[in-house]
């Protein structure tokens, strides 16, 4: 059965937001990251800090202490997920040197290929 003129067209259309969306998702999440220790450790402390602070601030009644643990541990939590960013070209070509990243990175085929691919295959059954 085939697709009315509306349909084909609300296809088309979500076929092209897919490809011109894809490539921005792509670029956001993939790639070489590297994580700061340093700040997720502290971040770790804080974090440990904090809860500690709330359960003096609640076992000594004072609302106080029991906010700023609170405050201190979002804060904590917050430093250390923002730990991790983009790796520059510098340090992918020395973990490549070192042995420790990939030696090309690998091109996945697109969603739309893939999308295709399974069509294909459930069709020739």
């Amino acid at each position: 059965m085939g697709l009315s003129e509306n349909e084909q067209r609300l296809l088309d259309e979500m076929e092209r937001n897919l490809y011109k969306h894809e490539a921005d998702i792509v670029s956001t999440s993939a790639g070489p990251r590297t994580v700061n220790y340093t700040k997720v450790a502290v971040g770790v402390l804080g974090v440990v800090v904090g809860l500690v602070l709330v359960i003096v601030g609640v076992s000594a009644k004072l609302l106080l202490i029991g906010v700023a643990g609170f405050a201190v541990a979002v804060v904590g939590a917050l430093w250390a997920l923002s730990a991790s960013r983009p790796a520059t070209g510098d340090e992918v070509a020395a973990k490549r040197a070192a042995g420790q990243g990939p030696a090309a990175p690998k091109q996945a085929p697109s969603l739309m290929d893939r999308l295709a691919q399974e069509w294909d295959d459930r069709n020739q059954r």
